[in-house]
């Protein structure tokens, strides 16, 4: 990062407010969830994929990832921080509905022994219900690191190359741990376009203009 984001309050703002939405939006429908009857997410296809345990270090690292990128894409202006923001909100408004309104569910193996990764994998699945899916949060994060890069003169193409990469990483992640189905990726990327293209713009119409500019 070219300069500090120390005299930049709205940088802070932002990321605080994605975090907070992004939370509620992942543990208001709990409580809902437990009484609805989840739909199975995982076809054939999805079951021919190894468990490879290892890749649980590439889901991990994302939530570093998701950090850095973040920090650096709204240290931009304060105008691409509130249109990223918007957008990102707007995604996860529209994923809280379609967890709702399709929920689903998808069956994890049990990870035998006791190796470094294996028990990583063994905490996560006990932390993480396998509800709340589709759209994957962890795909549609990653995707936003990628795309909310373009326009941003201060990162250098080749951390945006990176992020590129990073995303393609974390997609194969989700599905070697077996913490989500094929179809979960696609749904996300479409959910983060659309959200990027028409809901980042609607929403971001109702933020004052003092805010945003």
């Amino acid at each position: 990062m070219n300069k500090s984001t120390s005299g930049k309050k709205y940088v802070w703002v932002c990321l605080a407010v994605i975090v907070a939405v992004q939370l509620i939006v992942y543990n208001a429908d709990r409580p809902l969830l437990a009484r609805m009857t989840l739909h199975r997410l995982d076809t054939p296809l999805d079951l021919r994929i190894p468990f490879i345990p290892a890749w649980i270090t590439v889901y991990v690292l994302s939530y570093l990832s998701w950090a850095v990128s973040g920090i650096w894409i709204f240290s931009e202006s304060r105008p691409h921080a509130v249109r990223f923001t918007c957008a990102y909100v707007f995604a996860l408004v529209l994923t809280g509905v379609i967890f709702v309104a399709r929920p689903g569910t998808i069956a994890r193996p049990d990870p035998i022994g006791n190796g470094f990764f294996v028990r990583w994998v063994r905490l996560l699945y006990r932390i993480d219900e396998p509800n709340n899916l589709c759209p994957s949060l962890h795909v549609m994060a990653s995707y936003f690191c990628w795309r909310g890069t373009f326009g941003c003169r201060r990162i250098p193409s080749g951390y945006k190359a990176f992020n590129f990469v990073f995303l393609i990483l974390v997609c194969c992640s989700i599905l070697f741990v077996k913490q989500h189905a094929l179809v979960d990726i696609p749904v996300a990327v479409i959910v983060g376009e659309l959200s990027i293209r028409a809901g980042g713009p609607l929403l971001e119409k109702r933020v004052p203009k003092r805010w945003r500019t």
